[in-house]
């Protein structure tokens, strides 16, 4: 009786975030923090895993998160994994419960479902930098000869990428964030007080992504014909 309510409480209490939620973000001590409310009024709630969270990703339905040894997902599971950060990138389409996992201390790639991680083979050229996943193939943003690359595109040093659902990317390089969709139309935006510099971009869900800078802790709205990019409460300065 005792897992069947532990389960069920996981899942109310996730229920609860989802609205109105703009998504979960990293805050600067590393907990993993509910969003919600409208971009010029967000409020952030409770960490949802305990202890420090080293690499996020999230849909609408759920998150998955690295911590120092194991991936813990809000579902509940958790499951033993290499040490030091890792590149998630859910499967789109219909099993939205499935994750490849690239550790990027160690090299590994795997396939996560709640409660099993399955080793899978591969050998890209460069660092793995960031993933994309569907039903059919699994795509790499690799750096190579000082250059981002996506399979034969080269898209030019940049600092961080992230590859979109559908196509696209975003790429952060000299305190720009640019939007590229997959028709090759492409939106730029300035981090104010990035100093140049912007470390990294979370899927916060399906449709904001968060963006990492030396100036604190930004949110980025991807969904075509809103595009808006603002400050996220709490640790932004």
């Amino acid at each position: 009786m005792k897992p069947f309510l532990f389960l069920l409480m996981s899942t109310c209490a996730w229920s609860q975030i989802q609205l109105p939620s703009i998504g979960v973000m990293l805050d600067e001590s590393g907990r993993a923090r509910p969003v919600t409310g409208a971009p010029a009024a967000a409020a952030l709630g409770q960490p949802i895993f305990d202890g420090v969270v080293i690499s996020l990703a999230c849909t609408a339905q759920m998150c998955l998160s690295k911590t120092a040894s194991a991936l813990v997902s809000t579902y509940g599971d958790s499951v033993p994994a290499p040490p030091g950060a890792a590149i998630i990138a859910f499967e789109s389409g219909l099993n939205a419960a499935a994750a490849y996992v690239y550790f990027v201390a160690t090299g590994e790639f795997a396939l996560w479902s709640p409660g099993s991680l399955t080793p899978v083979g591969f050998a890209p050229a460069g660092d793995v930098l960031s993933l994309r996943a569907s039903a059919v193939q699994v795509e790499f943003a690799t750096e190579h000869d000082e250059s981002t690359w996506v399979g034969n595109l080269n898209l030019g040093p940049a600092n961080s990428i992230l590859l979109l659902d559908g196509g696209g990317a975003l790429l952060a390089a000299n305190g720009q964030v640019r939007l590229l969709r997959p028709d090759g139309t492409e939106l730029d935006f300035a981090v104010t007080g990035a100093d140049g510099f912007i470390g990294g971009f979370i899927r916060m869900s399906d449709r904001y992504v968060e963006v990492i800078t030396t100036s604190g802790m930004w949110a980025l709205d991807v969904e075509p014909g809103h595009e808006q990019i603002f400050l996220l409460p709490g640790v932004s300065h």
